[in-house]
């Protein structure tokens, strides 16, 4: 594959972009520059066209309309291979769509040079490259283990290291630190810093707006496919930024306190454990709370979300689900007994993401849509509309693929699925990943509208900032055990980082 240096910062230019699909008009005559040598943050809500743009600019899209330029010279990009010889590089956000499960990790990240064919694969060569990139980013992976037992922020690091085995003059990060925590996330940071001094222009997309004004140097915002501010990033505050990202100010955005609730218990957990992470692991779950589980990356808040749900397996001393002896067993019987997953990986375990909107509603329904045995699609198709009413899913219709949605709407969507049956308890894991600020108000209210219908929500999250908004109580986990419990409103972010890192208060 053909790489090009990245000594000399270079100049590109995208200018007057447009795209369609299916008659929605996601860009308009959009202009970007990215400067060699700077990181150029990229925000907008939910389905302002970020990921479109970058997609465009990675060889993904190729009806846009408009032109780009390197250096003044103008270049086609049509394909993801075309783009990469001409130096851009794109490290995406849905990691899975991107790695090959069956291959090892140093496989994958050399994936690019297999793929060239032509030539003898010298493999200890291959390890010992893939091995050196991973250093780079201090990553400790094993190069020969297989992707798919590694954790989602392994996944991103490799893709990372993949887009470093490049000489890349422009570098595409989608959403890099969503799956990471902050000691992870800071690690990347120093990565992009050296990358920039280098001489290397980084595209940085995030909904984290603090991580924006540490990092980058200039921004640009999109709103409705259009570009609405290009400028430097210094002075800049948050809520500057989310203002100009929503174009007014954005009110509180957590939900006022609730009411107590009755005390009554839902769920009941006595010493789960399992063969791999979990240990000992215990808690209550009342009627109309919100129960936070926080802890950094790997921790086991997945593990324990899936366990709970059935969908990995786990052993219990003692269970009780709505006053009766329970046990985790398999997802189907989960969802019969009253429980709810929304899965941190929602493209892979969350929903259908080649199928349309009525269809990923209605998967997760109870009867009501059937009758001997006949499937009532129009019923479905008004459900569907009534949830995208409420939740407020932005659309081009119903029958759009869920492909075409963004994250955030992605996850109403993931969410909403729920919303028809029975679900007593329903488990949040990493709800408000990849998703913009305001589609985080809107998650916020409807998860606490559901705790004040007298629902029970796990919410798993290692944004400590949303436990505290949100929760009643929290558990804190750390190396697959919960090393305490605390109150939400008598603790702060800096309590749970020390108990998530295994600490204790003096």
């Amino acid at each position: 594959m053909a790489t090009l240096p990245s000594t000399i910062p270079a100049r590109l230019e995208m200018r007057n972009i447009s795209i369609a699909f299916a008659g929605f008009q996601a860009l308009e005559r959009v202009d970007f520059t990215l400067e060699g040598g700077s990181i150029h943050a990229l925000i907008g809500a939910n389905g302002a066209g970020k990921s479109t743009l970058m997609a465009i600019l990675s060889g993904t899209h190729n009806h846009y309309q408009g032109e780009i330029l390197i250096d003044g010279e103008p270049v086609t990009i049509h394909s993801p291979r075309q783009a990469k010889q001409l130096g851009i590089h794109l490290v995406q956000q849905e990691v899975d769509i991107a790695l090959v499960p069956t291959l090892t990790v140093g496989e994958n990240i050399m994936l690019d040079r297999l793929a060239e064919g032509g030539q003898l694969c010298h493999w200890p060569q291959i390890h010992r490259q893939a091995g050196a990139l991973l250093a780079q980013l201090q990553a400790d992976i094993d190069i020969h283990q297989r992707i798919d037992r590694c954790t989602l922020a392994e996944k991103q690091q490799i893709l990372l290291a993949r887009a470093l085995s490049h000489r890349c003059r422009f570098l595409i990060l989608d959403e890099p630190t969503a799956p990471l925590d902050q000691h992870e996330s800071e690690r990347l940071f120093a990565v992009t810093r050296r990358l920039r001094a280098e001489g290397i222009g980084v595209v940085f997309i995030s909904h984290r707006i603090h991580e924006l004004a540490a990092t980058c140097d200039r921004l640009t915002v999109l709103r409705d496919g259009r570009r609405v501010s290009d400028g430097p990033m210094d002075g800049l505050s948050s809520g500057q930024i989310i203002e100009k990202m929503l174009g007014h100010p954005l009110d509180a955005i957590f939900p006022p306190p609730r009411p107590a609730g009755s005390g009554e218990t839902l769920l009941q957990v006595e010493g789960l454990h399992d063969d791999a992470l979990l240990r000992d692991i215990s808690l209550t779950l009342r009627k109309g709370e919100i129960l936070g589980l926080a802890g950094l990356a790997g921790a086991g808040k997945t593990e324990l979300c899936k366990a709970l749900f059935g969908a990995s397996p786990a052993r219990i001393n003692r269970g009780q689900l709505l006053g009766k002896p329970w046990k985790p067993t398999a997802p189907h019987a989960s969802v019969r007994q009253g429980l709810a997953l929304i899965p941190e990986e929602r493209r892979k375990e969350g929903i259908f993401i080649h199928e349309a909107i009525p269809m990923n509603l209605s998967v997760s329904a109870d009867n009501t849509f059937s009758r001997w045995g006949w499937f009532n699609a129009g019923q479905a198709r008004r459900w569907a509309q009534q949830v995208v009413d409420r939740l407020g899913v932005r659309a081009a219709g119903l029958d759009q693929k869920l492909q075409r949605l963004s994250g955030g709407n992605q996850q109403k969507v993931a969410i909403g699925k729920w919303l028809r049956g029975h679900a007593d308890v329903l488990i949040f894991d990493e709800p408000t990943k990849g998703v913009d600020i305001k589609a985080k108000q809107d998650l916020f209210v409807l998860i606490d509208g559901l705790a004040r219908q007298g629902k029970g929500i796990i919410y798993a999250s290692g944004e400590f900032s949303e436990l505290l908004g949100l929760c009643d109580r929290i558990c804190v986990m750390w190396d697959g055990r919960i090393v305490a419990q605390v109150d939400a409103h008598a603790t702060d972010e800096e309590t749970l980082l020390l108990y998530s890192t295994g600490g204790t208060l003096p």
